[in-house]
């Protein structure tokens, strides 16, 4: 003990006294060093339960950790983006939020800090290719786009947590890698293009990760709702999920509710008569009148070729909308022909076009890649203000197919809607280009890719006319370009007729016509209970140029029929399904873009679920 290191030697001549007072003083160093030592012991095991409480809990945290990142594609970066976060939180409930709020957070992080690098900067302001210049312009104002969707998903998770509005949240980061993609080709190859890829890669699996971790945040969340008692393992989380996503379709009562919307399909009265010879084989029960839109469209202004409206034009129109204008801005654009070209830009949300039918209130145009323009700069109506709607209008773009890509129509905007109109083009005339989209009774016509782009969009009871390509081309209807398996976009071609227009159909024997091919490597297209015609190639599907194969996309069919539907050459394909009900039953409006919450209000028919 200290005590004998520390005593004091005795003299034999001390008195009794002295002798006393170093007992005592012995005695007294004795009971600290017991003190001391009981101290030590329970100091000691006080931090051993500290330790093995810390190890607890770093425990738990791993494997809530793993948890979340069950589901990811890139486990590392997940647990390197959530570890943190979930040690400070200790609630289940809070942890799919935080976890949420974590992996959204890193997305914007890893995107500011990407495109800010020196080096990239020093690379371009060296260029002197207009092109690198004007790819970096465009590339920022998608960047915009991300950091506006990055901060409306956080802001989302804040306000309703991640159960509510996991579908938005999922829509809004799938634009995310969307625009981190359409960022790369944007700019010429090279040097500097391979650096953006580099950037953009690391940005992507955050983004990536990030999807997956909400929709795993979603099924835990139902799964605290159904039993808080019972301990969460991977595989319970899993089947939660799969009764989030399988919801109505299991349920036989919401089926049929689903599935007793609306009356049986019917074309547009405004198909005109030599498209209506193709036609021909409608449906049984089907009728030829319009479908009419529900709600009643007041407008606030409008627009007349005649002087008969406030403005001559819908660019005019739109110039002058108030700028703090609350709830929906209805234009009423008269018949007539309108050249010129139209932008719905960011901050004009919940506008509405309507016109005089499709055939007569028309806006046209006529850019083009061939006339040195950039293809996404073509368009005759560019949408990328949220909740737009367009009814009984027509647009067109009018260069022919020797002038490659010429859009008529792009749209970048969250739940848009075109109701009765007619997008008439020839390669890539409707480019929809990101979020969630539903085009219904519309008719669409063109050659190669003319219907393409990364967005969740629904074609309900739509007339797919496919035209004549140059000769020794290929038509082909779709070119999906979703680039990685967690983003929740896709094609859905639903109770929809795909026919030839004239020139194709007498050529047919000796122009190959294909539904879809991938535009990027996880492409994804579905067609459901629709009419395709003979003059399809019964492969149904072909390859990207330099590919041989399908590769990574997933293109399903389910209950088609006519000429063109037999499945037996598609079923050797790699890629190709054909789909059961409760498969195909993931692709309807309901589940597919979140459609009951949206479509309905504004007055436009819509099945939410199958027709048959």
């Amino acid at each position: 003990m200290s005590s004998s290191s520390r005593g004091v030697e005795a003299e034999e001549d001390q008195n009794a006294s002295r002798t006393r007072l170093l007992v005592g003083g012995i005695s007294v160093f004795l009971l600290i060093g017991v003190v001391a030592g009981t101290a030590a012991f329970f100091l000691t095991e006080k931090a051993d339960e500290d330790t093995q409480e810390s190890k607890r809990n770093m425990s738990t945290t791993m494997r809530t950790v793993d948890l979340f990142c069950a589901p990811t594609d890139y486990r590392a970066t997940c647990q390197e983006t959530l570890e943190k976060t979930l040690e400070r939180s200790k609630d289940p409930s809070d942890q799919t939020h935080a976890a949420a709020a974590a992996a959204i957070t890193a997305v914007g992080r890893e995107l500011g800090k990407g495109f800010n690098r020196s080096s990239l900067l020093d690379a371009v302001r060296e260029s002197n290719d207009t092109l690198v210049h004007e790819a970096l312009r465009d590339c920022k104002m998608l960047l915009d786009d991300c950091a506006a969707d990055v901060t409306r998903a956080l802001d989302n998770v804040a306000n309703r947590g991640v159960d509510g509005p996991a579908q938005d949240l999922q829509a809004w980061l799938s634009a995310v890698i969307t625009f981190q993609g359409s960022c790369v080709d944007m700019f010429p190859k090279g040097e500097i293009r391979d650096e953006i890829k580099e950037i953009m890669e690391k940005a992507r699996e955050i983004s990536s990760n990030a999807i997956a971790i909400i929709q795993q945040g979603a099924a835990l969340s139902a799964m605290l709702e159904i039993d808080q008692g019972e301990s969460l393992t991977v595989e319970n989380v899993k089947d939660a999920a799969a009764a989030v996503d399988d919801d109505t379709q299991n349920n036989p009562n919401n089926d049929r509710r689903l599935q007793g919307r609306e009356s049986a399909l019917v074309f547009p009265s405004w198909v005109p008569h030599e498209d209506r010879k193709l036609l021909d084989a409608a449906q049984e029960g089907d009728g030829d009148g319009e479908e009419e839109h529900k709600g009643g469209l007041t407008p606030n202004v409008t627009v007349a070729k005649d002087g008969s409206g406030n403005f001559a034009n819908i660019s005019g129109a739109l110039d002058a909308m108030p700028q703090n204008h609350s709830g929906r801005y209805v234009i009423y654009v008269k018949e007539g022909v309108y050249d010129e070209q139209v932008n719905i830009t960011n901050g004009m949300a919940n506008i509405t076009l309507y016109g005089d039918g499709a055939k007569k209130s028309i806006i046209t145009g006529s850019k083009n890649v061939a006339d040195g323009v950039r293809m996404w700069r073509t368009a005759t109506l560019a949408v990328d203000g949220d909740r737009f709607m367009a009814v009984k209008l027509g647009i067109q773009n009018t260069a022919g197919d020797e002038k490659q890509q010429a859009l008529a129509l792009r749209v970048k905007a969250d739940r848009a809607i075109f109701f009765n109109c007619r997008i008439d083009g020839n390669q890539d005339t409707l480019f929809a280009q990101a979020y969630r989209q539903y085009y219904r009774s519309c008719i669409i016509s063109g050659t190669i890719d003319f219907i393409f782009g990364d967005a969740a969009a629904i074609f309900q009871r739509c007339v797919i006319l496919v035209k004549a390509p140059l000769p020794g081309k290929p038509a082909v209807v779709t070119a999906h370009g979703r680039r990685d398996r967690q983003q929740t976009t896709g094609f859905v071609l639903h109770r929809t007729r795909i026919v030839a227009e004239e020139r194709l159909a007498e050529t047919s024997s000796t122009v190959k016509t294909f539904l879809a091919r991938p535009w990027k490597e996880f492409s994804r297209t579905i067609v459901l209970e629709s009419i395709i015609d003979g003059f399809v190639h019964p492969q149904g599907y072909m390859p990207w140029e330099g590919k041989d194969n399908l590769g990574t996309a997933f293109y399903g069919e389910f209950a088609n029929v006519g000429k063109g539907s037999n499945v037996t050459a598609r079923q050797e394909m790699k890629g190709f399904h054909v789909l059961d009900k409760e498969k195909a039953m993931q692709f309807t409006v309901e589940h597919f873009v979140n459609g009951a919450e949206w479509i309905p209000e504004t007055g436009t028919p819509v099945r939410l679920g199958l027709f048959g």
